[in-house]
């Protein structure tokens, strides 16, 4: 065994625990391991107050993020922080269901899972915003991530592995009837997103209750191999909104590697005509 093959080796169990991170907007960190939330050791505040040098507009935005480690059933949590700080973040869209198709290789980024989302950003007005991506490991919490099971908690509960990334600071520039992020009230992200799905696919596909936020099980759904947006929502959740990360995913991005029947989740014809996928344990 050669040098460079053993040094590979011993940081195998370093990179074991990396996971996700953004793609669009730009992260902060390439890092897709980062367990001290909400954004790792580069906190909003360490950037000028003329930082940030791309700007959105309210309404819908068109985001990616990508999965470099698979964790089954491991859903994600989007939100918007303050001005200037990463304290006081609005959560946009929660219970973001897992995609349990394919098992990306760490070590060659194109075959990193893609999800494509978009979300509604509130009519504000903020100088140095971002967006934070939480991840919670429920495929770490045995029995209590499964569809009769207490789930964990998170932010700051009994979730007790949680990977973030956060987006590089942007400007939002509302209307003339928006107000300063900082005086933003945050409403219940369900008010903002009442159609997005109140169960998704868990444990031998069984359907999970996804209604309370902040609760998390195993929570999976089918993802589109050719736009990586989720099939199983309504069609403004999968439009391309245009903006900062429109028009950035197309089919001729190499897709992910897809599990076979001998690995841990497989989807029958009967699940795909009914939206839901059927997990199998071998």
């Amino acid at each position: 065994m050669t040098l460079l093959q053993l040094l590979l080796l011993a940081a195998v169990p370093l990179l074991a625990h990396s996971h996700s991170r953004w793609e669009c907007p730009a992260p902060r960190s390439s890092s897709t391991g980062i367990k001290n939330g909400p954004c790792g050791s580069q906190p909003l505040s360490l950037y000028q107050t003329d930082a940030a040098t791309d700007e959105i507009k309210p309404g819908p935005l068109r985001i990616i993020f990508e999965e470099s480690i698979h964790h089954t059933g491991s859903p994600f949590r989007i939100s918007l922080s303050n001005d200037g700080t990463d304290d006081g973040a609005c959560v946009l869209l929660d219970h973001v269901p897992h995609n349990d198709c394919c098992r990306p290789d760490f070590f060659d980024e194109s075959s990193y899972t893609k999800y494509v989302v978009t979300i509604e950003i509130p009519n504000v007005k903020c100088e140095r915003c971002s967006l934070h991506l939480s991840n919670p490991m429920t495929d770490k919490i045995g029995s209590d991530g499964s569809p009769s099971g207490i789930g964990c908690t998170d932010p700051d509960g009994s979730c007790f592995s949680v990977y973030y990334s956060c987006t590089e600071p942007f400007r939002i520039v509302g209307d003339e009837n928006a107000v300063q992020r900082n005086e933003y009230s945050c409403p219940d992200w369900r008010s903002v997103n009442e159609d997005w799905p109140l169960v998704w696919v868990g444990d031998n596909g069984e359907d999970v209750d996804v209604n309370t936020s902040g609760v998390y099980r195993r929570e999976s759904s089918i993802w589109s191999e050719d736009d990586f947006t989720l099939t199983t929502v309504p069609n403004q959740y999968r439009q391309d909104a245009g903006g900062l990360c429109g028009e950035q995913v197309t089919a001729t991005i190499t897709s992910p590697t897809t599990t076979t029947s001998s690995e841990t989740t497989a989807t029958t014809a009967s699940s795909l005509t009914s939206g839901t996928t059927t997990t199998a344990t071998t």
